[in-house]
C-alpha cells in the first residue's frame, strides 16, 4: 500500500467511525428536542465542558508519546510493551487519584465553574465518564500509532451504538433528561474501560519504568498549556454563557454547535492519520513534502466547502429536526462555528512540522496560550452584549488568529512549504458565502433558498474545474481503499 494510500484509507476509516461516535448528539437532535428542554440540553453542555478540561489533567497530554516514542521503538517490542504498560498504568493511577479528589472537593473545585448544575447526579456522572475514558483513549492511541484503522473504527463504531442505545432507553425510555443523557456516557465508558483491560493490557508489560515515563512526561508535559488553550478555544464558551446568560442560552447555542461539530469531527479524523503519515513522509525529503503540501491543500478546500454547505442550509434541517422551536435560534452561530473548526483544520496542517521537531514541541504552548487568553477576553467582551453570536464570533476570531501564529512558527523552525495563501483565500471566501442567511430579513424564504442553491452550484464547479484531478484522485483512493 502506498503512503497516499494508507493515509488516504485511514482518513476514511477515522472520518466515518469518528462521525458516528461523536455526532451523536447531532443524530439525537430530534429526540433531543422532543424529550428536553433547552435547560436541560444546556446542562450537558456544562457537564460536557468541565469533563473536558479535566480530562487534559487526566491524560497529561501522554496519548503525543504514546505515538512519538513508538517510532523510536518500534523494532524493539519488548521496549513497546513497556513504553505502552507504563503509560496506561500511570494514566489510571492518575485519574483513580484525581477522581477522589474532585468528589471529596466538589463543592470548592468543581460546583463554582457549574453554576446551577448539581454535583449529583450531573458532575458525578462526568467524573465517572472522565475517569476511565483515558485508558481507553490510550488503548486507541496505540492502535492509530500503527495505523490500525479497521479495529480502531470498528472500536469506536461500536462505542457509537452502545452509546446510542443506552442514550434512547434512558432518555426516551425511563425519560431522564440530560440525567440520561450523562449516565448512557458513563455506562459506555464502564464498558470500553472493561474492554480495553481485556484487549489490551495482556499485549503490554503493566509496570512503570521510570526512565519511560520521565522520557514521556518529559514530551508530554509541555504540551499541557497546548491542550489547555485547546480546551479553552473550543469549550469555555458554554461555561461564560452559563455564568454571563443562563443554561438556557448554553442549550441553544449547543444546538448550533452540533452542526459545526461535523467540521470538527472531519478535520479531528484528518488528523489522526494525517500526524503519522507526516511523521513517515517528513523523512523523506522533497518527494516526501511534495506529498504533504499537496494532500494539505485539497483537503483545507474539503474543511471550508463542508462548513459552507453547514452554514447555508444548517437553518433549514435544523427546523426539521427540532420539535422545540426555542432550538432553532442555533443555526445563528453555525456558520461561525462551522469557519472557526475550519480555520483550526488549517492549524491542524501547520502544527504538525512542530511535533516533528523537538525544538517545535517547546512553541506551541506561547501560541496556543496567547490566543487562549484572547478568546477568554472576546467571551467576556462579547457575550454580555451579542450573547450566543459573541461567543461564536470569539471562536472564530481565535482559530483564526491561532492558525496564523502557528503558521509563523512552524515556517521558522521547520518550514514545509504550505500552500498558505491559497488555503487561507479558499477558506475566507466561503466563510463570505455562508454569510448569506443573514439576508432574511430583506428577501423571501424562497429566493433566499434559490441564492444558496446557486452559491453551492457555483462552488463546486469552481472546485471541480480548478482540482479537478486532486478531486478525482482523493475520492477514488478515499472509497476504494475503505473497501480492502
Amino acid at each position: 500500500m502506498s503512503k497516499n494510500d494508507k493515509v488516504l484509507k485511514n482518513t476514511g476509516i477515522y472520518g466515518i467511525v469518528s462521525v458516528l461516535q461523536k455526532a451523536i448528539q447531532f443524530f439525537l437532535l430530534p429526540v433531543y428536542t422532543a424529550y428536553l428542554t433547552p435547560k436541560d440540553f444546556g446542562i450537558t453542555g456544562v457537564v460536557g465542558s468541565v469533563v473536558s478540561f479535566l480530562s487534559i489533567f487526566y491524560v497529561l497530554s501522554l496519548n503525543g508519546a504514546v505515538t512519538k516514542f513508538y517510532y523510536d521503538y518500534k523494532d524493539d517490542k519488548e521496549k513497546v510493551k513497556e513504553l505502552w504498560g507504563t503509560i496506561f498504568l500511570f494514566v489510571l493511577i492518575n485519574s483513580l487519584a484525581l477522581t477522589s479528589i474532585f468528589t471529596v472537593f466538589h463543592k470548592y473545585l468543581l460546583d463554582p465553574f457549574a453554576k446551577g448544575v448539581s454535583f449529583y447526579p450531573y458532575l458525578l456522572l462526568g467524573l465517572i465518564s472522565v475517569t476511565l475514558n483515558p485508558c481507553y483513549s490510550i488503548f486507541q492511541s496505540t492502535l492509530q500509532a500503527r495505523q490500525i484503522g479497521k479495529k480502531f473504527g470498528l472500536n469506536n463504531f461500536l462505542y457509537f451504538l452502545v452509546n446510542l442505545s443506552l442514550t434512547l432507553l434512558f432518555v426516551v425510555g425511563f425519560k431522564l433528561k440530560a440525567a440520561g443523557i450523562l449516565l448512557a456516557l458513563a455506562i459506555t465508558d464502564i464498558i470500553f474501560f472493561i474492554y480495553t483491560l481485556i484487549d489490551f493490557t495482556p499485549t503490554i508489560k503493566l509496570k512503570i519504568n521510570k526512565p519511560i515515563l520521565k522520557k514521556s512526561l518529559d514530551y508530554s508535559l509541555p504540551l499541557l498549556p497546548h491542550s489547555l488553550s485547546g480546551w479553552i478555544l473550543a469549550m469555555l464558551d458554554r461555561l461564560f454563557l452559563n455564568n454571563m446568560k443562563s443554561t438556557t442560552d448554553v442549550g441553544i447555542y449547543n444546538t448550533g454547535f452540533q452542526f459545526a461539530n461535523i467540521v470538527n469531527i472531519l478535520t479531528t479524523a484528518v488528523n489522526q492519520a494525517f500526524v503519522p503519515w507526516f511523521f513517515e513522509n517528513a523523512k523523506e525529503g522533497k518527494e516526501g513534502k511534495r506529498r504533504i503540501i499537496k494532500f494539505a491543500e485539497y483537503l483545507s478546500i474539503v474543511f471550508a466547502f463542508v462548513a459552507l454547505i453547514l452554514s447555508l442550509f444548517g437553518k433549514e434541517v435544523l427546523t426539521l429536526m427540532t420539535s422545540n422551536k426555542d432550538f432553532v435560534e442555533g443555526w445563528k452561530v453555525i456558520p461561525f462555528l462551522s469557519f472557526a473548526y475550519a480555520f483550526n483544520g488549517l492549524y491542524y496542517f501547520f502544527v504538525s512540522p512542530l511535533f516533528y521537531n523537538s525544538k517545535g514541541t517547546r512553541k506551541i504552548p506561547a501560541v496556543t496560550l496567547s490566543n487562549a487568553g484572547l478568546n477568554a477576553l472576546l467571551n467576556a467582551l462579547f457575550i454580555p452584549k451579542y450573547g450566543i453570536i459573541g461567543a461564536a464570533v470569539a471562536s472564530l476570531i481565535s482559530m483564526i488568529t491561532c492558525s496564523m501564529f502557528i503558521l509563523i512558527v512552524s515556517n521558522k523552525i521547520e518550514p514545509i512549504g504550505y500552500h498558505w495563501k491559497t488555503m487561507y483565500a479558499y477558506t475566507f471566501a466561503f466563510f463570505g458565502l455562508s454569510l448569506v442567511n443573514f439576508l432574511y430579513p430583506y428577501t423571501t424564504p424562497i429566493n433566499l433558498f434559490i441564492i444558496k442553491l446557486l452559491i453551492t452550484f457555483l462552488v463546486m464547479l469552481m472546485i471541480y474545474l480548478t482540482h479537478k484531478r486532486d478531486f478525482k484522485y482523493y475520492t477514488k483512493l478515499a472509497f476504494s481503499k475503505i473497501k480492502k
